[in-house]
């Protein structure tokens, strides 16, 4: 393993949480003021006001105490904002009060979300990886995918186990690509802010054949075992020299895996007892037509710990 050093970046703008009185929008909304609190961020909690859902046993009941159904009314609104207030102080420690606002706002859930975060240019968005919706067949459930797909600014997703203490790793995986080398500076950045090791991940797989007309041509077609290890290190190294400059505090650690990516990064971040996992959109396999790749899908779906998505900010 590799050890390095890294600066720091600062970041501006708020943490937006959203939030539905389930389980997984608590976990979210824990997470999201310990972490606005270290980035000595404001945060802003959303509650979105659907259209009304059917209640069955497979949509688990609300842990706060406001109805599945909102009605879309003014009065509806103060009060449910003032509701939604009063949980918020009672939920999250005091230290974090100072910079809480509440938003009450009608809508689609992840479109309501993500207008939020961009009308008050959030540097994170924060959920939950399924709500009140429940079927496990949505897996991260359909607003937490969305907003991961289509945010303006990065997305952390909170899993079962999202304790943040300034022991915890941070993984971000990298493959090369300008994706992964944004979701590395973003990873270094707050592990500098949160005072966690960074650990860099590089997992490749091996071809199972080349076409007689590539072998030769291309590094990763190579039939020599040792010459893709070699260029694998290779990504892995010119990533943290390009994406880490020397010159802090912050340690730094390196592997290179052989294997299927996301089963890999799930891997490491859950034997690190990783505080969160990074990755970008789309890495160098990505199709142009998949806004989240599939690296990015798998592992929201099957990490035990946070992940972060690392997305190109509006404009670029």
């Amino acid at each position: 393993m590799n050890e390095l050093k890294a600066t720091e970046e600062q970041t501006t703008g708020p943490v937006v949480v959203g939030v539905d009185g389930s389980i997984a929008s608590e976990r979210a909304l824990l997470w999201a003021a310990e972490h606005a609190f270290r980035m000595g961020a404001g945060l802003r909690v959303v509650l979105v006001r659907t259209h009304p859902v059917p209640v069955t046993s497979i949509a688990p009941a609300p842990v706060w105490p406001w109805p599945v159904v909102h009605h879309r009314d003014e009065q509806g609104a103060a009060e449910t904002r003032e509701m939604l207030a009063e949980i918020v102080t009672a939920t999250i420690p005091a230290k974090y009060d100072d910079n809480v606002k509440v938003d009450v706002v009608d809508g689609d859930s992840a479109s309501s979300i993500i207008e939020v975060a961009r009308e008050h240019r959030a540097a994170l968005i924060v959920v939950g990886r399924r709500g009140r919706g429940g079927f496990k067949r949505l897996l991260l459930g359909s607003v937490s995918d969305e907003v991961a797909t289509y945010a303006p600014c990065p997305v952390v997703v909170t899993g079962k186990h999202s304790e943040w203490t300034p022991q915890s790793t941070i993984v971000v995986g990298v493959d090369g690509s300008a994706d992964s080398d944004r979701a590395l500076k973003w990873a270094a950045n707050q592990a500098q802010l949160v005072g966690s090791r960074l650990h860099v991940v590089h997992a490749w797989e091996p071809p199972y054949a080349a076409p007689d007309s590539l072998a030769g041509t291309m590094p990763f077609l190579a039939d020599d075992q040792g010459e893709l290890a070699k260029h694998a290190q290779k990504i892995l190294s010119d990533s943290i020299a390009r994406c880490v400059p020397d010159g802090s505090d912050l340690t730094v650690t390196s592997e290179v895996l052989e294997g299927y990516p996301s089963a890999m990064l799930t891997e490491v971040a859950s034997g690190a007892h990783a505080g969160l996992l990074v990755i970008g959109t789309r890495g160098l396999g990505g199709f142009s037509s998949m806004l989240l790749g599939s690296v990015a899908h798998q592992c929201l779906h099957h990490a035990v710990c946070p992940v972060a998505v690392i997305r190109p900010s509006d404009g670029q």
